[in-house]
């Protein structure tokens, strides 16, 4: 088929003109706005990728980052990083809520070579957070807390694993953790460690509640205080637990000190509550349990006289009581007897460190 030739007028020829002279100015406005191009974006463009984001201006300032030491035998691989409650995410993806909860101020942290450990190279990141009190830092000690560690001598509590040290001081948690464990580590970690402690201010004493657990079968190093929602529960806050073995079986004990003996009433209600809601059904709290009558679902709370109160569901049982300012039970024993026998050992203990008698 011959090929028919179209002819174009003038006018489609300037109007082609026209569109190649609009994207050739186009072209060079482009040019002239990229040779100009936003500072802040090219900063953003090129910041390094994984560092997380640091406070504007508040590595210089923040009370926590004038804490690190000057160590022999560590290099600073960069400047200290700091981050607030709102940024605190971007360096600990996946952990700031056990953090936020409570009571988290600042965090900072500053990365190391160490020489000296019996190692090629060994990089160490040191981090020091404030918690504002003391419960606080040992809410995040606790329950960071890895089964089968050992205790060293450091701060008001301390643990340490193959490449890392835990510790706390008064209102401060820290970790300082290793990318290799030689058998120099330990040694070269506690010396950093020991800097950083003297560096830190000394605090007054806060009454510790823990110690208000009976000794016998406790399980070592399981007391922590849960922060927030413990057990499940939505605004159950600040509660010591801590897992007991005892010869009627396991169980944990728990206990939580509000400002008023009224508070803690009014908290032990919700709790049984709560316990309710979950299918548990209230049995007797004396005597064998047959022939004890019908189980029944809870309806009022515990006074602040001690008087126990028994949930059991299937193999799961409970006990909530509250003695003075203080809601106190059992959670999760393994069998009636367990939930009873600790309940009774924990009533013990608080009407001793009152100066009550047990009733």
């Amino acid at each position: 088929m011959a090929r028919v030739k179209t002819r174009v007028s003038i006018e489609q020829r300037m109007a082609g003109y026209a569109v190649l002279a609009v994207l050739c100015a186009l072209a060079v406005w482009l040019g002239v706005r990229q040779a100009s191009f936003n500072p802040a974006v090219i900063v953003a463009m090129n910041a390094p990728k994984g560092k997380g984001h640091v406070t504007p201006g508040a590595g210089a300032q923040a009370a926590t980052a004038a804490l690190f030491p000057d160590v022999a035998g560590y290099s600073a691989l960069g400047p200290i990083e700091t981050y607030d409650p709102e940024t605190l995410s971007d360096k600990i993806d996946g952990k700031a809520e056990l953090y936020l909860p409570a009571g988290f101020k600042e965090m900072s942290c500053r990365s190391f070579d160490l020489a000296g450990a019996g190692a090629a190279v060994v990089h160490v990141e040191v981090f020091v957070y404030d918690m504002d009190t003391p419960p606080g830092a040992f809410a995040v000690f606790s329950g960071q807390r890895r089964p089968g560690s050992d205790n060293v001598a450091l701060g008001d509590n301390a643990y340490a694993t193959q490449n890392a040290l835990f510790f706390t001081k008064g209102s401060h948690y820290m970790e300082i953790v290793a990318s290799a464990a030689p058998p120099e580590l330990q040694p070269a970690l506690e010396t950093f460690a020991t800097a950083l402690l003297a560096a830190l201010p000394t605090e007054a004493l806060e009454k510790d509640e823990s110690a208000l657990f009976p000794t016998e079968g406790l399980k070592a190093d399981t007391v922590r205080l849960s922060a927030s929602d413990t057990f499940g529960l939505e605004g159950f806050n600040a509660v010591y637990t801590a897992e007991y073995r005892l010869e009627s079986g396991e169980a944990t004990a728990f206990l939580a000190a509000r400002g008023t003996p009224e508070e803690a009433a009014a908290q032990a209600k919700t709790y049984l509550a709560f316990l309710t809601a979950n299918g548990y059904l209230e049995l007797p709290a004396a005597g064998k349990t047959e022939g004890g009558g019908k189980p029944t679902a809870a309806a009022t709370a515990p006074d602040s006289s001690g008087a126990l109160r028994l949930f059991g569901l299937d193999t799961s049982f409970e006990v909530v009581f509250v003695s003075g300012r203080v809601l106190a039970g059992v959670h999760d024993a393994a069998s009636r007897e367990a939930a009873l026998d600790l309940a009774a050992r924990l009533s013990a203990s608080l009407a001793s460190a009152s100066g009550e008698k047990t009733p």
